[in-house]
């Protein structure tokens, strides 16, 4: 029997700012739909055409994706993917046995196909990185940052905001260095890009018979692991163990070729796990006897969509990736992510070490 890391009461406290908002409190609802593979343009229309009445955007705490309110309907727009999938399910079906209410909850292909809504995921990457290279001048942006324009901005120029229905994208200046910022990527979602961009990086490298370096960057919550950790600690991880190794009996250490890992005090490995919601001390503890001092969501695929570059571009691109991790919770002293951040002390720190990076001659030979 295993102990859950989120009580009843904490998972209900959790789901609620994700879910719900301002406008629209839990007795309002009757339903949740999930509309997985389709954009928020395409549900609105959806919603205007079937509802046959206005929509509400729901004005959410803790918001991510658009999420609509219409004849006390929740309507989700799901187009991450896999992962970002995964998670809402398990959160939503976690919450209405928490919270006993009487709401029916459907989770949808696109027209009904499953085989549509997974190759969604994969053709809205797809547009979205053909676009980008179509109308910016790439070669000369070699950096990437991924992670909340909002926060980017504190700390760099923007020269160029460029909304998308699918990921919100903006050019900014960081020290005289242009930089492409990506919004908030989740799991999967991450690597499909990173593997399509590389593939337009290598032909400008193709084309001009002339390797250069992309530099790629990610910032964002984990949960520490080690004693010593508190909120807004940065933490560096050098590898991944994934869970679902674990749960068959096996540790593999997938490796990350952090350059942003140069001494700090909490550097080591990261537990990749599937979703938050279902979190176990016990699996938190094994993760711990693997020498994992932080757990996180996000970097698994990207990390497995680098090293693949880094094979497949060998003397066309030289591919440089960094992550650090502000720490959000830390789970095994009952501190956990339910309690939302009191500031963004821990994420501008983190946006700092990569921007330090950026301008350092480590980061320009």
């Amino acid at each position: 029997m295993s102990t859950p890391v989120l009580s009843p009461e904490k998972i209900i406290r959790y789901s609620e700012t994700r879910l719900f908002g301002q406008n629209v409190s839990p007795s309002d609802v009757q339903s949740i739909t999930l509309h997985n593979g389709v954009l928020p343009s395409r549900l609105e229309h959806m919603l205007e055409s079937v509802g046959g009445s206005a929509f509400d955007r729901v004005i959410q705490q803790n918001g991510r994706e658009p999420i609509y309110f219409q004849h006390g309907g929740l309507h989700i727009p799901q187009y991450s993917g896999f992962g970002r999938r995964r998670r809402y399910e398990q959160m939503i079906l976690a919450y209405l046995q928490a919270s006993g209410l009487p709401i029916e909850f459907r989770s949808q292909e696109v027209e009904g196909k499953a085989r549509k809504t997974n190759h969604a995921y994969d053709n809205f990457a797809y547009d979205f990185v053909k676009k980008l290279f179509e109308t910016e001048q790439m070669d000369d942006i070699t950096r990437v940052i991924f992670g909340p324009l909002s926060a980017v901005t504190k700390q760099a120029q923007v020269l160029k905001v460029r909304p998308d229905d699918y990921l919100p994208s903006q050019i900014v200046v960081v020290k005289e260095k242009k930089v492409l910022n990506v919004g908030y990527v989740f799991s999967d979602q991450a690597g499909i890009l990173i593997d399509k961009m590389l593939i337009e990086y290598a032909a400008i490298s193709q084309q001009k018979r002339d390797k250069f370096g992309i530099q790629l960057f990610m910032f964002g919550r984990v949960g520490g692991l080690h004693d010593d950790m508190k909120r807004h600690d940065l933490v560096y991880p050098t590898g991944t163990v994934d869970d679902t190794d674990l749960e068959e009996g096996r540790r593999f250490v997938y490796p990350m070729h952090n350059v942003l890992a140069s001494g700090h005090k909490f550097e080591g490995l990261n537990l990749n796990t599937n979703a938050v919601i279902n979190q176990s001390i016990e699996q938190l503890r094994r993760a711990v006897d693997s020498k994992c001092i932080c757990v996180e969501m996000e970097t698994r695929e990207t990390v497995d969509a680098v090293n693949q570059g880094r094979r497949r571009y060998a003397g066309t691109l030289g591919i440089g990736f960094g992550f650090v991790g502000h720490v959000s919770d830390v789970p095994l002293k009952n501190d956990t992510i339910e309690k939302e951040l009191d500031s963004d002390e821990g994420e501008q720190a983190a946006l700092e070490q990569i921007v330090s990076y950026i301008t350092s001659s480590e980061a320009n030979p």
